[in-house]
């Protein structure tokens, strides 16, 4: 990630935001990061998998929306085609950051380089008192509820690797070529392994609310027809004739 700063009425009290950057941002986005809280709304439009940070070691779940890095299926002539907008999208491109203040407090930071911003036109984060706009209030509400999400979905994934409930797969597409592309590092839940949990565990992950996502991922799955059937609308060259989950032989 580029070098943030922190976002100030002093300093940035002229800059604007471009009204498109969020979908210009989302259109490069073949994975978008994914909180537990937004299981029910994402399954309705995305495939929903986890992978693991190698940095961090912290499991994230993501939405697929494309086979193609660097590309979304869910852009189309500027416009967003899905029914949900995640989280992530609509908070961007501002971020959390630790304040200069307090390591214990949070501030909201920006790339001061991102052609997002500008002086000239768009949208206007500070008032000419200086206070934050009401679009600013509204990613500021955002980025404090995403604390609480981005913890929430940190405990989820390590719940879910202690049980040994995560799988590795491979995503095997093949083109009607016969051609085969092959996504990596991509993890789904083990439903062998949730169905033999014993009731104290199943009743813990119901009492920590991670039954229903749970079934939400699995049942997300089906949504990779709906990406093929996408792809093949926009990509008459490179039709996909089929998608399969293959499961390898050790995890991360």
């Amino acid at each position: 990630m580029a070098q943030l700063v922190e976002l100030s009425s002093s300093a940035h009290r002229a800059l604007k935001l471009n009204p498109d950057s969020a979908i210009q941002f989302v259109a490069k986005q073949h994975l978008l990061n994914i909180r537990v809280n937004e299981v029910a709304q994402s399954i309705c439009n995305f495939p929903l998998l986890f992978n693991k940070s190698m940095q961090t070691g912290y499991w994230h779940l993501s939405a697929i929306t494309s086979f193609e890095v660097g590309n979304s299926l869910f852009v189309e002539r500027n416009q967003w085609q899905a029914t949900y907008r995640p989280s992530c999208m609509q908070s961007y491109p501002f971020y959390l950051m630790n304040s200069a203040q307090s390591d214990k407090d949070y501030t909201i930071g920006i790339d001061e380089t991102n052609p997002a911003f500008s002086d000239a036109e768009g949208e206007v984060l500070f008032e000419s008192n200086g206070k934050g706009s009401m679009f600013l209030n509204r990613v500021k509400n955002l980025l404090e509820a995403d604390i609480q999400n981005d913890i929430q979905t940190f405990k989820f994934g390590k719940t879910l690797d202690e049980l040994d409930l995560l799988k590795s797969i491979n995503v095997i597409v093949q083109y009607q070529d016969q051609s085969l592309q092959t996504l990596t590092g991509l993890y789904t839940i083990n439903e062998d392994k949730l169905h033999t949990l014993s009731d104290s565990k199943l009743g813990e992950l119901n009492r920590l609310g991670y039954l229903t996502p749970l079934n939400g991922i699995l049942l997300s799955i089906s949504q990779f027809n709906n990406l093929v059937q996408k792809h093949n609308n926009r990509q008459s060259s490179s039709q996909i004739q089929n998608v399969k989950l293959e499961l390898t032989k050790s995890k991360f």
